[in-house]
């Protein structure tokens, strides 16, 4: 009988657990004789003893990893059976204690599936039966009964297309299901039908060549058989056209000489290693999953192959039967699923560096934002208590107080409005500085002439400090924006008046170098503690020995800003008491587009 499988999405009310069958015991045995009965009558059980099986199967609600790990931690494995409960079976059919099969996923299938790796890697955790696209694409697989004719087997699998030529079978026994492996099943017949051409008549002879032929014209894999001395006896066409060679050219030649000869390193391969010899030696069956067969032109591919011994009707070794199978697209799968891991995994490794990186941002963050709260609290309140304390002093001792007394009390009330006036500005420009709100204004201005104008606006508003402006340049024609530059030169004068002791002269240099303009600005003052120069242009980062000295710590960090929006760089050397200069380089002509 035959059967097609096919796993249905709509299952319903099966069993989640993994259930494996318990191993065959006995499969049925046969006799050289039971063999040369007539083809027709022939039953698939006769030779089922000489062949592997497997049984194992999975659930339905099985994962699509547990198929995977199945086939993974079991070489050999052809193929897996996907069955439903014995429950599910029939509620009344108590004569039956096995599970149904309703599908089988061979291990060429899985790897086509695992190669598409993303859809891979979204299935891994779900039930077979939750991906019903690579169902609805799985192949048919083919089920016989064991009490089927074995001529009937053989011609319904030579009958499937070639794409699925090499694709297991199901086959069904008195109590259980399992997995055949179509190439060593031909194998098999095609060791036993040459055991049987002595005992034949030569009508019947020359129709077991002409079956014994078309089986292995048909068979899609590699088949060849050796005497006991390893001398080729038979190959089949597609065995001959894998390795290059014609078909006449390899027969009494030494199979192990013309394709099995190396290993994939190119290393000598003896023969008293060679698996295919050792069958004919032990008598056992050899299955080899990773080994490289080469060409007649001196190419090798990746191959599985089993080696079968073959015995006479006395049971005497005379050679074996080797099926092999070219595994290239397999390999070509697993190195798609291994690059595809690594590259998940080195994704994996990006994305998260990118979430520590994040992290440590939002940490950061977090600190500045403390600091700035901190700060901003001390900044407004001592300027508040002075203008608290100067309104106090105004009401309380009006009378009292001389109007030269009462002009500096104002005069102070004036200076620390002004101070927290600059504070909230000097908050609300980082603020758009980190929105990217601030428009860039370029227009050309005289270098020369703009210093030396806000060299006398700030020697009036510092008369306890002389600014010595020194350029060799008459005129310096430049395109900034002037209210940055005005920003950024003012904050660093007003810094080193602020940090310098009285009558001690401020420093103020402007030159041309090649496209560039350099601003040098030095004083002699309390100098910045090495410690602290990492962290100078932070947000309301102010250094250790600033003391009493009125400051938000934003300055710097504005004049970076602006310095980088013009395209430019700041740089700052300091000797601890003796003083500081800060260079900043800007571009004559900046690239960025007028406003």
């Amino acid at each position: 009988m035959k059967h097609d499988f096919w796993l249905s999405s709509g299952s319903s009310n099966l069993e989640s657990a993994v259930a494996v069958e318990p191993s065959h015991a006995t499969l049925g045995a046969a006799s050289p004789t039971d063999f040369c009965e007539s083809a027709s009558g022939q039953a698939l059980q006769v030779i089922l003893s000489e062949l592997s099986l497997s049984d194992r199967t999975l659930s339905l609600h099985s994962t699509y990893q547990d198929l995977a790990h199945l086939f993974d931690s079991e070489s050999h494995l052809p193929g897996v059976l996907i069955v439903s409960p014995v429950s599910q079976v029939s509620a009344t059919d108590t004569s039956s204690n096995r599970p149904t099969a309703v599908g089988m996923v061979s291990r060429q299938q899985l790897l086509q599936w695992r190669s598409h790796s993303t859809q891979w890697a979204m299935a891994q955790s779900q039930p077979l039966f939750a991906v019903g696209s690579w169902w609805q694409t799985a192949l048919a697989y083919h089920a016989v009964d064991s009490s089927t004719p074995l001529q009937t087997v053989i011609t319904q699998l030579l009958d499937r297309p070639r794409a699925t030529a090499s694709e297991p079978i199901v086959v069904s026994l008195p109590n259980q299901f399992a997995v055949l492996d179509v190439g060593q099943l031909f194998a098999t017949y095609a060791r036993r039908a040459q055991q049987e051409q002595s005992s034949t008549t030569h009508a019947e002879l020359e129709s077991l060549r002409r079956q014994h032929q078309l089986i292995l014209n048909a068979v899609g894999e590699g088949v060849y058989g050796v005497d006991l001395h390893g001398h080729a006896t038979f190959i089949n066409p597609a065995g001959a056209q894998m390795i290059g060679w014609e078909m006449d050219e390899i027969i009494g030649k030494s199979m192990h000489a013309l394709l099995h000869h190396s290993k994939a390193d190119c290393s000598p391969y003896p023969t008293a290693e060679c698996p295919i010899y050792a069958a004919f030696h032990d008598g056992i069956i050899h299955r080899v999953s990773d080994e490289v067969f080469w060409r007649k032109d001196g190419t090798s591919f990746p191959v599985e192959y089993i080696s079968t011994p073959m015995h006479d009707e006395q049971g005497k070794l005379i050679g074996a039967v080797v099926a092999f199978r070219d595994i290239t697209k397999r390999k070509w799968a697993e190195a798609v699923l291994h690059r595809a891991n690594e590259e998940l995994e080195q994704k994996v490794r990006e994305r998260t560096a990118k979430l520590r990186q994040v992290n440590e941002q939002l940490k950061e963050l977090s600190d500045v934002r403390s600091r700035m709260v901190s700060m901003v609290c001390h900044e407004f309140r001592n300027p508040l208590n002075n203008i608290l304390l100067s309104i106090s002093s105004l009401g309380r001792y009006d009378t009292q107080l001389s109007s030269e007394q009462k002009e500096n009390f104002l005069q102070g009330i004036q200076a620390n409005v002004e101070r927290m006036t600059q504070m909230i500005d000097d908050i609300l420009v980082i603020g758009r500085v980190e929105a990217n709100r601030i428009d860039i204004q370029v227009d050309a201005i005289d270098l020369v002439q703009f210093c030396c104008e806000l060299t006398t606006e700030l020697s009036l508003s510092h008369p306890n400090h002389t600014i010595q402006f020194v350029t060799r340049n008459k005129t310096l024609i430049a395109d900034m924006d002037e209210r940055l530059l005005r920003s950024i030169l003012t904050n660093m004068l007003s810094n080193s008046i602020r940090y310098s002791p009285h009558a001690t002269p401020i420093e103020f240099k402007l030159r041309r170098y090649k496209q560039m303009v350099v601003f040098h600005i030095g004083d002699r003052g309390i100098g910045i503690p090495p410690e602290d120069l990492p962290y100078l242009f932070e947000p309301f980062h102010r250094g250790k020995n600033v003391s009493n000295i009125p400051g938000t710590g934003l300055g710097l960090s504005i004049v970076k800003e602006f310095v980088e929006l013009l395209h430019g760089d700041i740089k700052v050397a300091s000797q601890l008491g003796k003083g500081t200069t800060f260079r900043i380089s800007l571009p004559l002509r900046p690239s960025f587009p007028h406003s």
